[in-house]
């Protein structure tokens, strides 16, 4: 917290007040095995299934149950041919001070590894100390038989519209529809940081300190030209394709 107040007294009064639990590591519950503080995967769900949120209930289900029956597929095949017992990118993390470390509770003082259910690097150098395969460490979810037992449900298809059994029940009607002006929308709202460059959506370089790779420098990038050459910038001999901004 010191360091930050260093760098940004308003970014630390702004936290200081906040509970740790809501942005601190060492004090995230690590009941859900996750460290994920972002929601990225609702938002991979919705792009997945943009193409039929403007369609009406019915297509829109079938759509979705026609996205999960591959997906389940997909992921079910990708977990049988795993070679190890765990998947790759577990292995990265696996690769990837003083903390206090049981081997035997496993859990370190850092949280990551209790947090995440994966040794961290504290967790990784007690385990090779003490000749044991980090392998046997991780948790049980990330096991290939956990995985394959969570992708085995399947999705069956259904008959279409016109084979449903009839009934004698009062069809339903469509509710009452009014057209909003202007062109339907279909992006998602962006955050306060982000920007929508080209169709794609970006993190605002707002605060974002700009640094020549050449010259090493803040201010100022190598790939901006200049009108002139030879002239000196705090010491720095500043050529053509390196300029102030």
């Amino acid at each position: 917290m010191e360091k930050m107040r260093s760098k940004s007294v308003a970014a630390y009064e702004w936290l200081v007040d906040k509970d740790h639990v809501h942005w601190s590591i060492t004090y995230f519950n690590d009941t859900t095995i996750c460290d994920m503080l972002c929601n990225n995967m609702c938002e991979a769900f919705s792009k997945a299934i943009l193409q039929a949120r403007d369609k009406p209930v019915i297509t829109l289900m079938e759509m979705i149950i026609n996205y999960l029956m591959k997906w389940l597929v997909r992921k079910r095949a990708e977990v049988e041919k795993w070679n190890h017992d765990i998947g790759s990118n577990v292995f990265k993390c696996l690769r990837d001070n003083q903390h206090i470390v049981d081997i035997n509770k496993k859990t370190c003082a850092c949280n990551r590894w209790q947090l995440t259910g994966i040794p961290c690097i504290h967790g990784i150098s007690a385990l090779l100390s003490s000749n044991c395969d980090s392998i046997d460490y991780i948790h049980n979810k990330y096991k290939k038989d956990k995985l394959i037992k969570a992708y085995a449900p399947v999705i069956y298809g259904i008959n279409g519209l016109r084979m449903w059994p009839k009934t004698n029940d009062k069809p339903l009607q469509c509710p009452l529809f009014k057209k909003q002006k202007g062109r339907l929308k279909k992006a998602r709202n962006l955050q306060s940081d982000e920007v929508r460059v080209g169709g794609k959506t970006k993190l605002n370089r707002n605060y974002v300190v700009v640094r020549c790779s050449k010259y090493k420098k803040e201010g100022h990038n190598k790939s901006t030209q200049i009108e002139g050459v030879g002239w000196s910038l705090d010491g720095f001999e500043t050529r053509q394709g390196c300029t102030q901004i």
